[in-house]
Formats: C-alpha cells, sequence, structure tokens
C-alpha cells in the first residue's frame, strides 16, 4: 500500500496501486493479532455453557460488514471518517470521529498493556505472580520498543506486520492441535437451553465488541488505496474474508488455551505460563511474533486515528507528530491501568462496552445505506448527495445508542435490558439490528430519493473534494 501525505483529501490516482491481495494481508495481519487473547479468556470465563465453535464463526462472520462499509472508501477515494462525514453531517460527525479516535487511542494504551504482560512472561518465565521490579523492567523493553518501531517506515511496518501475522497464525494453529480442550471446544455438543441461549449471545456480543464491530469505523482507509477498475465485490470481499480469517483463528486459539490453562488472568494482570505451550520453541515463538505484531499494529492503529483527529481539528496533521501523540497519550494510560487501575480486566471490559455503544449504531446505520444505494442503483456519483438525510441518520443513531447504552453491562452501569438477562451485555446486537431496522424502515417510508448512481466501471477513478461544512 502506498503511504499517503494527506488525512482529509481524497487519495489521487497515482498513490491507488494497492491490491486486492495486499488489502487482504493488511486485515489479516489486523485481526491475527495477541490483542484478542484477554477477550478470548473473557468470553470463556464469563460464559462457559456458550457453544463456542458456532458463537466464534458468527462473530467472524460479521467482517462481512466491514467489507461492505470499504466500498464508499474504494469509490470515492475518501477516509472512513470523511465518508461518515458526508452521512452525518459536519458536527453530528466530530462527536462520531472524538469516540472513534478515543477508542484508537484505547486500544493502543491495551494493546501496550498486552505487550508488557507477553514481555514479562518471556523475561519471567514461570511465574503468575511478579514482582514490582519484574513489571518496571517489561515496560521499561516495551516502550522502548514501542516507540522506535516508527522509525522503521511504514511499508517495513506494514510488511513484518503481515509476515508477523502469518508466522504467529502457524504458531496458533500447532498450539491448538497440540491443546487437550481442541476437542470439547469443536466437537463438543451443547443442549439447548436458556442459559446456553443467553450465554451464546452473550459470548457473541463480547466477540464483536473486540472483533468486526471495533473495526467498521476504519473499514475505508486502505480500500482506498486500491487499483482503480477493481469490482466492488472483490474490493468488499479483501477486509471480509482477511478479518474473518485472522478473527477466527485468534480467537479459536484464545479461547482453547484459557480453558487449558495457557492464559492465567490475576491482580498481576495476565500470565502466559509455559507449561501448557507444549514446547519451548512454540512458547516463545508465538510470544515473540505476538509482540511484534502488537508493536506494528500499534502503529497502523495510529494511522488510522490520525483520520478521526483529522476531522475534528478540521485539518491534515502531521503523520509523525500525531503517532507521536498517540503513542504518548496512550504510554499515561498503558501506565495507569498497570499500576493504579482495580484491574486489567475491568478496564478492558468498561473500553470494549464504551466504545460499541457508538460503533454497533453507526455500523448498522451505515451498512444499510451503502447497501441500500448499491442495490437500487449504484452509490451517488457525489457522496454530497448524502447530506440531504443527514437528520434523519443522526434521529436513528440517538435512538440506537439510547437502546444500546440500556442493554450495556460493565463496571460502571448495567441498563435495564441487561438487568433482565440477568447482566448479560447484549448491547452491540441491540445497537447494529435497532440501526439497520430503522434506518431501512426510513428509507421505505421517505423514499431513497432518485439520485444519479456511479457506473462500477469508473468507480475509484475520482478524487473528490472533502465534504463542505
Amino acid at each position: 500500500m502506498t503511504r499517503e501525505r494527506h488525512s482529509l483529501g481524497a487519495t489521487g490516482t497515482d498513490q491507488r496501486r494497492g491490491s486486492v491481495w495486499g488489502v487482504f494481508f493488511i486485515w489479516l495481519a489486523a485481526t491475527m493479532t495477541a490483542s484478542t487473547i484477554p477477550l478470548g479468556g473473557i468470553m470463556a470465563q464469563m460464559f462457559p455453557g456458550a457453544p463456542f465453535l458456532p458463537v466464534i464463526l458468527a462473530a467472524s462472520g460479521f467482517f462481512l460488514l466491514v467489507g461492505i462499509i470499504s466500498i464508499p472508501g474504494f469509490v470515492y477515494g475518501l477516509p472512513t471518517m470523511v465518508v461518515s462525514e458526508h452521512l452525518f453531517g459536519a458536527r453530528v460527525n466530530r462527536l462520531i470521529s472524538a469516540a472513534n479516535w478515543l477508542s484508537q487511542v484505547g486500544w493502543e494504551s491495551v494493546v501496550l498493556v498486552i505487550v508488557i504482560y507477553i514481555v514479562r512472561s518471556l523475561l519471567f518465565p514461570g511465574d503468575t505472580v511478579y514482582p514490582l521490579s519484574a513489571t518496571l523492567t517489561a515496560l521499561v523493553v516495551s516502550l522502548f520498543a514501542n516507540f522506535t518501531v516508527p522509525l522503521l517506515g511504514y511499508r517495513a511496518i506494514v510488511v513484518s506486520q503481515k509476515a508477523g501475522a502469518i508466522v504467529l497464525m502457524v504458531f496458533s494453529v500447532v498450539i491448538f492441535l497440540h491443546i487437550p480442550a481442541r476437542n470439547s471446544l469443536i466437537l463438543g455438543h451443547t443442549v439447548m437451553s436458556g442459559t446456553t441461549l443467553r450465554d451464546a449471545l452473550g459470548a457473541l456480543s463480547l466477540g464483536l465488541m473486540g472483533g468486526a464491530l471495533s473495526w467498521t469505523m476504519f473499514s475505508s482507509d486502505y480500500s482506498r488505496f486500491m487499483r482503480p477498475g477493481t469490482s466492488l465485490a472483490r474490493v468488499a470481499m479483501a477486509p471480509a474474508i482477511g478479518g474473518f480469517l485472522g478473527n477466527f483463528v485468534i480467537l479459536l486459539v484464545s479461547v482453547a488455551l484459557y480453558q487449558a490453562g495457557g492464559v492465567a488472568f490475576g491482580k498481576d494482570g495476565i500470565a502466559f505460563p509455559r507449561g501448557m505451550f507444549h514446547s519451548e520453541f512454540l512458547y516463545y515463538g508465538f510470544c515473540i511474533f505476538a509482540v511484534i505484531g502488537l508493536l506494528a499494529s500499534n502503529f497502523l492503529n495510529a494511522f488510522s486515528s490520525a483520520f478521526s483527529l483529522a476531522v475534528m481539528l478540521r485539518r491534515d496533521l502531521n503523520r509523525r507528530l500525531s503517532t507521536f501523540v498517540d503513542a504518548s497519550i496512550g504510554t499515561a494510560i498503558a501506565v495507569w491501568i498497570l499500576f493504579y487501575a482495580p484491574t486489567f480486566l475491568d478496564v478492558f471490559e468498561v473500553f470494549l462496552s464504551l466504545i460499541i455503544i457508538v460503533a454497533a449504531p453507526w455500523t448498522g446505520v451505515v451498512a444499510v445505506e451503502i447497501l441500500a444505494d448499491r442495490i437500487g442503483g449504484g452509490l451517488p456519483a457525489d457522496p454530497a448527495s448524502w447530506l440531504a438525510g443527514r437528520r434523519r441518520r443522526t434521529v436513528v443513531m440517538a435512538v440506537a445508542v439510547a437502546a444500546s447504552a440500556l442493554f450495556s453491562s460493565n463496571p460502571l452501569w448495567t441498563g435495564y435490558g441487561a438487568q433482565a438477562l440477568g447482566g448479560v451485555d447484549i448491547s452491540p446486537l441491540v445497537g447494529l439490528i435497532l440501526a439497520a431496522l430503522l434506518t431501512g424502515a426510513a428509507r421505505l417510508v421517505r423514499g431513497a430519493g432518485a439520485q444519479d448512481g456511479l457506473d462500477p466501471a469508473n468507480a475509484g477513478a475520482q478524487a473528490l473534494q472533502g465534504p463542505s461544512r
């Protein structure tokens, strides 16, 4: 993929050299990271009665939404948050972009903490309770690596992330084949009951929080570099399949590792006992490539978060400066998590719950608008024509956000809907489905309006300016 110079403007044709395979591997690498390990552990801990294989398959299948929302990025050459501004208007989208930027900085903090935990396990193998000096040593090593990775350059980081993700996937599959609990995870048959259904919905919702629905607001950031003339079906399937494959493998292994004792949660955060990895080669290989992938992903997280920050500030940003700012804020939050937060899992759970309250409804609105336009004759030739429906979309999103909050359950609050379900959080499903249904109904009632659709053959060939205020 070509390194871009701006954050708000459309990608020029001279920069559009990316291939379908390039985007596929970017999304495979983005999702095939060890940041999913605590997610899989929490799923197995909170919902032990869930049928995990179908749940993980379903959660990974939602990456089709990432593929759908990547289409406007390719067609117009615009990053996701600029596309969002055309749909919701500048004022509302500043709030959406702010939430998106905060969520991305939060992810960078979580990733850095997980890097520290893995490095600590590598430096002090065999321990599950660590002295303060062990955490401080791992912190210094991880911070040095985190701030020096950007010096490698964008291309080198992308290449290393792709290669690291492939190697990590190979290690993950081999480790999974040596985990005794794998047979019950794959072949186990659960008798359906009210409790099983509740656990399945809870596990699916959690998988969406840390999986597909946490990625949709960055969908167009890479498709905008794909070569003009690429079919829209291939544009959509590249992130959908790449995200599905990476998310499925690492989430399946994460659940199995937790069930087998290969991941331990405690007052000192997360530990990775060496005994459950079958051999030292698998243990050190998995951990080292996990760290490489996480550090590379943190740089690319900063790459995407800069789009949201640019939309908030209404100006293009210096890429190196924005990356340094993100890394500094992320470091401060990571230090707080390590030494002052009650537990890492509490922070992780609150973080997932907060970002999804906005992300899920936004995804429902945007995905339906894109699909409806495609089915109805094609995306508009000028995305500015979307602004006519911005108030309708804002109302739908506000209603869906409120409903999502009612079904949220986290250490900060438990909504009335979640209380009725025994404390199970299904806010992502509620927000996504309600927003999608209301958006579809509103289009049917008001009519989509006649517009000139863009010829698919010309998709990606134009360079548009950013949306007007």
